[in-house]
């Protein structure tokens, strides 16, 4: 997770990165961090037409907001379940809705483990605002 984020930090300070977005990135990129299951329906998701960075599932899942930028004090920690890691980040948003500063609440995710053959992979993100990718990325999936 820590590497998940040192990875996309530049969307929480830059407009444009070196990156697509978490949301565009290629399939290698996403085999690198999520499970098998999660990257067959997230590349599915993205047939989405027109601008799939609005019209795909409406947020970050990263940052659990539709603008990633100023959040800042991330922290990731294990739990004693070996599946689950949490993370948690001060936002200048209210987590779900367009960029409103609101002082600095507190953005909490869930994410889900599983091993694969190429190590841990993430399952899952369970955000306390819009709850579960996978289930997103499946309805996102069924309506296109």
């Amino acid at each position: 997770m820590k590497r998940l984020y040192h990875d996309y930090s530049w969307e929480a300070v830059m407009i444009a990165g070196p990156d697509p977005w978490i949301g565009d990135a290629p399939k290698a990129t996403l085999d690198h961090y999520f499970n098998g299951d999660l990257v067959a329906i997230w590349l599915k998701s993205r047939k989405c037409g027109g601008d799939c960075a609005v019209g795909w599932i409406g947020y970050d899942p990263l940052w659990d907001s539709m603008d990633p930028s100023g959040f800042s004090d991330v922290s990731v920690w294990g739990t004693d379940d070996p599946h689950i890691v949490k993370v948690e980040m001060t936002g200048p948003c209210v987590p779900g809705k367009a960029c409103k500063p609101e002082g600095s609440g507190r953005v909490r995710l869930i994410y889900f483990l599983r091993p694969t053959a190429l190590g841990w992979r993430i399952s899952d993100i369970r955000s306390e605002v819009h709850g579960s990718l996978k289930a997103a990325l499946l309805k996102v999936s069924s309506e296109h």
